[in-house]
């Protein structure tokens, strides 16, 4: 490399060993892969070493690479630490949150109004994205704290509900009344959130349960489409009934039962198991009436 090693060959390196990957990790950081492969032979020639044994595709740490995985974990704790510490040291207390669309919508509002009349020394930054991306900010250091619906996939993360919730089937006004079986479901027009979705995995699950699969003719990340189309008439969609109470209200939607469907579900905070509590999480975690 040109110079002296830096914070990102290391961020990225990181990024490569958790995702499995160059491809991975290029994708779950939103950057270049030949950047990302670059990074990674910088530092080999840099330390005149193999971090990796490459077989086809698959990339397996080596000693060495495993070595320089742990310090570049502790280096970069190392730094976010720093960096929460100048905060306090001026009084701030920074929190990085990461929010699913529906906790970002629903129940993230009511519980930084809370924190802000109870700590107004954290300053919360937030993101709200897919429940999987939230899960990937988490273990990676991106963020300390998420919110998410539905499974978790990262095995270093603990796990606390915090709220529940229920998703619905809707339609368009005109289907008002209207019961419909597992089957029937599943052959509707249906539209749907993006794979990576709360609402999109707890569905899938159900109805895998049932020998069923989905076979949208929409996806999308918002919510605020689907339940337009919906009420146009192109299909029906499932959704957290918090998202759609408005619309039902006003007979813009209607809610669909589905005879043997329970589409229950916990809302989590998730943490990084490795990563020490702050003042800053603590707070926030009591607020969201979960143990520290």
């Amino acid at each position: 490399m040109a110079g002296r090693m830096t914070i990102r060959h290391l961020e990225l390196f990181r990024a490569v060993c958790e995702a499995g990957g160059v491809s991975a990790a290029a994708r779950e950081l939103g950057v270049s892969q030949p950047s990302v492969s670059q990074a990674v032979r910088d530092l080999e020639l840099h330390f005149s070493v193999a971090l990796f044994d490459r077989d086809g595709r698959r990339m397996r740490l080596t000693e060495q690479g495993a070595r320089l995985l742990s310090h570049a974990r502790d280096v970069l704790e190392g730094l976010d630490g720093l960096e929460r510490a100048m905060g306090d040291a001026a009084g701030v207390e920074t929190l990085r949150l990461a929010s699913s669309i529906t906790c970002g919508t629903c129940h993230l509002p009511r519980l930084l109004s809370r924190l802000a009349r109870e700590a107004p020394q954290v300053r919360p930054l937030v993101r709200v994205e897919d429940s999987r991306a939230v899960e990937r900010d988490v273990a990676f250091g991106e963020a300390d704290l998420g919110l998410i619906e539905g499974l978790v996939h990262e095995k270093d993360l603990e796990v606390a509900a915090f709220a529940h919730d229920e998703l619905v089937v809707v339609g368009p006004p005109t289907r008002a009344g209207e019961r419909l079986t597992p089957a029937g479901l599943a052959d509707e027009r249906l539209l749907l959130r993006e794979r990576g979705s709360g609402v999109r995995e707890l569905l899938e699950a159900a109805l895998t349960e049932r020998g069923l699969a989905t076979s949208p003719v929409w996806e999308s990340v918002s919510t605020e489409a689907l339940k337009a189309a919906v009420a146009s008439g192109l299909g029906v969609s499932v959704l957290p009934a918090a998202l759609v109470e408005r619309e039902v209200a006003a007979g813009q939607l209607a809610v669909l039962a589905v005879d043997g469907l329970e589409l229950r579900r916990d809302l989590f905070v998730v943490r990084h198991r490795r990563r020490s509590v702050t003042p800053a999480m603590a707070t926030f975690l009591a607020a969201a009436g979960v143990a520290g």
